[in-house]
């Protein structure tokens, strides 16, 4: 698209903001009301494949229902004149979590215990909302919790519904035997080929091994190749987070142990479960931490569209 295109007669193109090998993101002007938007559309190439289109149709539903959450505000859905299927949906300003942890541990040290849980609680609000609904993000990552710039609608966003697998879908969203997700974050069952059935177990996980990644400043299994990864999350021992925080309460390594489980049966049930196992551990921990800054389920502000 270029700029000054304006599409169904009511969005007009600024700018690039962002392009991977199926899409573009675009910040946009919507004329009716003069406000900010962003819009993610599929290249030429693929506007024709049944599985991005379908992809980006469940996208949009899967931020559609999950209204009222961090989940990314969307407007519309539609296609330009040439075929193109493209989301309208509201633009953020700010930077991803991962951008912001490198930036806070290089200025600052550690993010602060009371920072992430303000950060994350909203998500896993997302998480569990979705998993309510049979949805599945399965590409849970720093890279895709947007840190805003502004409070005054929520401090974070969750982003690119684009990979989710919906429960009750006939059809995959991805080819037999394709892992989706980044490697560090990929639950040990996802590398299992297109036999096992993924679950929210994989969220969790995930989301575990994000908190990992905050405490500890890394992520929790590093190797010197994609292979060396894989083989520590399918078969390695479970990483701990005293050795690295001695500052931690002790029961924080067994929490690691369950919520990184390689088996998703021994995760914790739900999401929710696992969120409020930490919260009562740190709960009784002095370290940076007050007994008040555990914000009650639901005090954080919901993401909402800007």
């Amino acid at each position: 698209m270029n700029s000054g295109e304006v599409l169904d007669g009511q969005y007009r193109v600024l700018r690039l903001i962002g392009e991977g090998g199926q899409g573009a993101v675009y910040e946009a002007e919507d004329l009716d009301i003069g406000a900010p938007v962003a819009i993610k559309i599929l290249k030429r190439e693929v506007a024709d494949s049944p599985e991005f289109t379908t992809r980006m149709r469940r996208e949009a539903r899967a931020m559609g229902v999950l209204s009222g959450t961090a989940a990314v505000q969307v407007f519309a859905l539609n296609r330009t004149k040439e075929g193109q299927m493209y989301i309208v949906m509201e633009m953020l300003r700010g930077h991803d979590l991962e951008r912001h942890l490198h930036k806070h541990e290089r200025e600052f040290g550690p993010l602060p215990v009371p920072t992430m849980i303000e950060l994350l609680a909203p998500i896993v609000d997302t998480l569990e909302a979705a998993h309510a609904r049979g949805i599945v993000h399965r590409d849970l990552k720093p890279a895709n919790i947007f840190v805003l710039d502004s409070t005054a609608r929520g401090r974070v966003r969750l982003l690119d519904f684009g990979m989710i697998k919906d429960l009750s879908a006939s059809t995959p969203l991805t080819q037999d035997g394709y892992v989706v997700g980044s490697p560090s974050f990929i639950a040990p069952e996802s590398w299992q080929g297109s036999s096992i059935t993924i679950s929210s177990a994989a969220d969790m996980y995930a989301m575990g091994a994000v908190i990992y990644r905050i405490l500890a400043g890394h992520v929790p299994f590093r190797g010197e190749s994609l292979v060396d990864v894989v083989r520590l999350v399918i078969r390695g021992p479970r990483p701990t987070l005293t050795d690295k925080r001695p500052d931690l309460p002790k029961g924080i390594d067994r929490w690691v142990a369950r919520v990184l489980a390689v088996e998703p049966q021994h995760r914790f049930a739900s999401i929710r479960e696992m969120w409020s196992t930490l919260m009562d551990l740190l709960k009784g921990w002095s370290g940076d931490f007050q007994r008040n800054s555990i914000p009650p389920r639901g005090s954080v502000p919901p993401g909402r569209g800007q």
